[in-house]
């Protein structure tokens, strides 16, 4: 995906390339890399972020406290696929 296909997008993707992640943090997709590049996901050829993980590490940036959600809340449908 690329830049341009956001603007048909009604949200940012759940899950996202170095370039998407890296202007969706407002950084260049090098400084994104170099701070952010360990916690990518391989699939196949690419590695991708999460929008929900992309939100935690800004949170913690800015010292923005997150609700933990208690253990029987957790969704564990995806657990299988990992």
């Amino acid at each position: 995906m690329n830049l341009a296909r956001l603007e048909r997008l009604p949200d940012w993707p759940a899950r996202m390339t170095a370039e998407i992640a890296a202007a969706y943090m407002g950084i260049s997709k090098t400084t994104f890399l170099t701070r952010y590049g360990y916690a990518g996901v391989k699939e196949g050829s690419n590695t991708l972020w999460a929008k929900i993980q992309l939100d935690s590490m800004i949170a913690k940036q800015f010292s923005i406290k997150q609700p933990r959600a208690a253990a029987e809340d957790r969704d564990t449908s995806w657990d299988d696929f990992r």
